[in-house]
């Protein structure tokens, strides 16, 4: 039997539970500041297009004073160039480029005595048909200059020419062209450890079809091919005759790397440069972005769209599917992998139908949103034939009735060429925006800016595809910018173009890739996008110098207005101490360093 104080008691200790189960209602409610933009910052504070570091455009001296490190190209116009030309930006050298050797050495670089760190050739540009061009690279290599070729010359020229196949320290050609099973990058070369590549899962950035070149003894190898066996023959191979894909040859003082195929020309060359370039020095230190995105486009929708298709594959509604279904998965994700969250909202998809963006759901989820720290972008998608200067202005009068004060800084063109995207962009909705994201395309930067004020940023991997595929590409944007972005478009679950495109599929294929392609697996950091715009920002307006003296290597960092990254790779070295920032362990011989001071100071010990 309860007695009149226990009754008391319970009755209080109830109320209690009750108030505080209101209370922290009430205050989640207070403290939610969804109507505002935490990601909003004046643009006079963080840097901009002209401080920009540009590697064709800067002087023989950097900011302190001191020559900079040059680098030379010799070739034409073409991709090739493009990725060179943003290696040596990204990495704040200095680039001179020349049509040929001959060009080069009548300019007055050549005739300098101070030598450029590497020369860079793109093969396909340069006459072989004499021995003048071979014997002008030969000198440069044994005057103690580093030699890159980007690509190699056809076969049957390097069949014809002992003295080529010797500076590319070629043994045998063993066959003109070969398909290969397996492609195998070595450990040590790219972040991230070996793989093997199969030629049926056709990786990206990948060739499967390149000559059998055995090269000598002494060289060292990153990648090579493995044929198929049914091409191998009875005869077995050693492991040092398999085909040659990346390899170092060492020529006293200097070095000359070899990449046999056409992967330089892609995105994936900004990665190799840098891993060759750690090869040619002791050790090595640049400048990364630090950042890796996850990105939801065109969600949340808040039009309830396209309802018998839904209806008839999900049982639901666009509502009931994107805030039933997908918002729990979301969640999920981000609080299993410790991701960062951007969601590129969609109003509408359909602007010629009757269908209109539902207020209350768009207030619910900015509040849903907000609570998990994730950003709120605006999305550019339409399936319409609408012109995009009237969905943005639709979307304005939405914004305007719902959420006055929510100003953008991040948008998703979607599709947009260039010339619509800098349209939108003056549109009063997206006066704010200080970053868009773009789908891959090889034709532009990985990273750079639009225009004085707003940044590009691109996607890398599609979260609908198997990351698996991109896992080369992946490897080699880490190595070079450690910079990832992910991106899953639910339009496509709403408006699918493929069979495929099913909400149970793309989810169940997420988790796979989060799981064995993590994000953050390098250990770079997990970022919203407009977070990643401000290390972008930092990033590419980043001047610096360095030297070592015995054990100690200095920094001297212009000012980015905020923290700096570095990756330092050293030969079976590690980190004793640092002032001026922090560091952390990304893998064996490998670092990211973070410099939070214009001066800093690393001191290294042997590990053996």
């Amino acid at each position: 039997m309860i007695t009149r104080r226990n009754y008391l008691t319970i009755t209080i200790v109830m109320f209690i539970v009750f108030f505080l189960f209101q209370f922290s209602n009430v205050a989640l409610e207070s403290w939610n500041h969804y109507e505002e933009n935490s990601y909003i910052t004046d643009i006079s504070e963080i840097p901009q297009n002209s401080d920009s570091f540009h590697a064709e455009d800067t002087g023989a001296e950097d900011f302190a004073g001191d020559v900079r490190e040059t680098v030379v190209y010799i070739g034409k116009e073409g991709d090739l160039r493009k990725t060179v030309s943003l290696w040596a930006s990204y990495t704040k050298r200095r680039l001179k480029t020349y049509l040929s050797p001959e060009e080069y050495e009548d300019s007055k670089e050549g005739k300098d005595q101070s030598l450029p760190a590497v020369i860079m050739v793109d093969s396909s540009d340069i006459d072989w048909g004499g021995e003048e061009n071979c014997a002008l690279l030969e000198k440069y290599v044994e005057t103690g200059i580093n030699l890159v070729f980007c690509n190699l010359p056809e076969v049957s020229v390097i069949e014809d020419s002992p003295r080529l196949k010797n500076l590319l320290g070629i043994e045998t050609v063993r066959a003109g062209e070969m398909p290969m099973g397996e492609v195998y990058l070595h450990q040590g070369f790219l972040l991230g450890g070996e793989a093997f590549y199969t030629a049926e899962e056709k990786e990206e950035g990948i060739e499967y079809t390149f000559p059998w070149y055995v090269v000598s003894p002494e060289s060292e190898i990153y990648m090579n091919g493995i044929p198929k066996k049914q091409d191998l023959g009875t005869e077995p191979v050693e492991e040092r005759e398999l085909p040659a894909v990346i390899w170092k040859k060492d020529a006293g003082s200097a070095a000359v790397f070899a990449v046999n195929g056409s992967c330089m020309e892609d995105v994936a060359g900004l990665g190799i440069l840098s891993a060759i370039s750690a090869k040619m020095n002791p050790y090595e230190i640049y400048p990364v972005v630090n950042a890796q995105n996850m990105i939801y486009a065109n969600y949340p929708g808040l039009a309830d769209e396209n309802e018998e298709f839904l209806e008839e594959h999900y049982s639901q509604s666009l509502e009931g599917l994107f805030q039933n279904v997908m918002w729990p998965d979301l969640v999920a994700v981000r609080r299993d992998n410790g991701l960062s969250l951007t969601c590129m909202l969609a109003p509408q998809f359909d602007y010629e139908d009757e269908h209109e963006p539902n207020g209350d759901q768009f207030q619910r989820y900015m509040k849903l949103l907000n609570e998990q720290r994730a950003e709120t972008g605006l999305s550019g998608a339409r399936i319409s034939e609408t012109p995009i200067e009237k969905k943005l202005a639709k979307d304005h009068e939405f914004m305007q009735r719902e959420l006055p004060t929510y100003q953008f800084t991040s948008f998703y063109a979607d599709g947009l060429i260039e010339e619509e995207v800098m349209d939108a962009l003056r549109e009063k909705l997206l006066g704010s925006v200080r970053t868009v994201v773009e789908s891959p395309d090889d034709d532009k930067e990985v990273i750079g800016y639009l225009s004085e004020y707003v940044t590009r940023q691109s996607v890398i991997i599609d979260g609908f595809e198997e990351t698996g595929r991109y896992d080369f590409r992946i490897r080699c944007l880490e190595t070079a910018l450690g910079y990832n972005s992910v991106m899953v478009d639910m339009k496509d679950i709403v408006y699918p173009e493929r069979e495929e495109r099913d909400w149970t599929f793309v989810s169940n294929t997420l988790w796979q890739n989060l799981r064995d392609h993590p994000v953050r697996r390098y250990g770079f950091d997990s970022t919203t996008v407009s977070e990643c715009d401000i290390r972008i920002r930092r990033f590419l307006a980043l001047d610096y110098k360095e030297s070592r003296e015995f054990n100690t290597i200095r920094l001297e960092c212009n000012d980015t207005k905020g923290p700096v990254w570095f990756v330092l790779r050293t030969g079976h070295e590690m980190i004793e101490s640092m002032e001026g920032g922090s560091w952390q362990e990304l893998e064996e011989d490998v670092y990211l360093i973070m410099a939070e001071q214009g001066n800093v100071v690393i001191t290294l010990k042997s590990v053996y």
